[in-house]
């Protein structure tokens, strides 16, 4: 299996159903303009992301995963007409199990952040995802630091299935120590969203292996791990699912289609949905820290409060942030032009483990 897919070949009503996608989002953000002058408490403090937050998630909601695939750039290309906007040749690797490794920054760099990208386990990387670690990059690197990122290419849903994605998440890092010969004390894995979950189960994976992927010993902890609003239980369940609802950017019946998806007729475990990992899990985790971030006002709020007090009552070298006023993803969608508490918490948070 490759992770070098095409966009889907749409059938006939799905390629005529397109421009009533459009049709309906563009209804959606006039409605939104007028709405969003009479909105609630229950709904985005500012004006702004009470529109960008409804337009996404009408998209997201109105579009099967084939569409959103078809409408989207494929994550290389969208790689590659990143790299190339900032004059830079793009750099990719050729990993086990179909996986892709993508340069970001001098591949040379003495330290590197593995990344994994959300999605629900169907989308591919965004400009954003590309737009965001670039400037990473760039502001670590001019504040003394040498610093690259790793930026996994990995196989989407209904392509494969779990545990393909976390076997490819796991070759990502070890082809970083193993193949590059970098300590583990270099190197950091994080991710957002579904790539929050593939962070937590590598890391239980690296102490705890997965009996269908090979283990990962390492000389030494990872100088850290850090999760983005990490979607880690698949229940739907936590008072934030309905107090979030309309400020968020997802939905749980969205997140219903993704988890069934990525799961197919697999059970749930301790790796699929980290949240479920006892506590006894994270208690010898080969990392040196862990940063767990969530936005105020996204819908998984109360699973990752839990998964971070989870993990924190026995790894106590653990970091819980939250951004008031972020959506879902809020640094790649709803915030994505502005300067967020996440991000430059989460910036000062790398330059301290890097």
């Amino acid at each position: 299996m490759t992770t070098r897919q095409l966009r889907p070949d749409l059938g006939f009503w799905e390629k005529v159903d397109v421009p009533f996608v459009h049709l309906s989002v563009y209804a959606s953000m006039l409605y939104h303009v007028v709405a969003g002058v009479f909105r609630g408490k229950a709904s985005p403090r500012r004006y702004d992301h009470f529109i960008a937050t409804n337009v996404i998630r009408k998209l997201v909601s109105r579009t099967t995963d084939r569409q959103k695939q078809y409408m989207n750039a494929p994550t290389p290309d969208a790689y590659t007409t990143a790299m190339a906007s900032h004059g830079v040749q793009p750099e990719r690797v050729a990993l086990p199990h179909g996986a892709e490794g993508l340069w970001l920054g001098n591949k040379n760099a003495k330290k590197v952040v593995i990344y994994y990208h959300g999605g629900g386990f169907a989308m591919p990387a965004i400009p954003g995802h590309f737009k965001f670690w670039l400037e990473m990059i760039r502001a670590l690197n001019e504040g003394g630091h040498d610093v690259a990122v790793f930026f996994l290419h990995y196989t989407l849903t209904p392509h494969a299935r779990y545990p393909t994605q976390l076997r490819q998440a796991v070759e990502a890092l070890r082809y970083i120590v193993n193949e590059t010969g970098r300590s583990p004390a270099d190197v950091v894995i994080g991710g957002d969203s579904a790539g929050g979950n593939l962070t937590s189960a590598t890391i239980l994976h690296l102490s705890h292996p997965h009996p269908e992927i090979d283990p990962l010993p390492l000389s030494a902890p990872l100088a850290g791990s850090f999760a983005y609003a990490p979607w880690t239980n698949f229940s739907n369940a936590g008072p934030s699912m309905k107090e979030n609802a309309w400020k968020d950017i997802i939905t749980p019946e969205l997140l219903d289609t993704w988890s069934s998806a990525y799961k197919g007729d697999k059970p749930a475990d301790n790796w699929n949905e980290p949240f479920n990992a006892p506590a006894e899990w994270w208690k010898d985790a080969k990392t040196e820290h862990i940063l767990v971030v969530a936005g105020g006002d996204e819908i998984l709020l109360s699973s990752i409060e839990q998964l971070a007090e989870k993990i924190k009552s026995v790894f106590p070298a653990t970091t819980f942030i939250i951004g008031e006023d972020e959506s879902h993803d809020s640094i790649y969608f709803v915030s994505a032009n502005e300067s967020t508490k996440t991000g430059t918490e989460l910036r000062q948070w790398i330059a301290s483990r890097l």
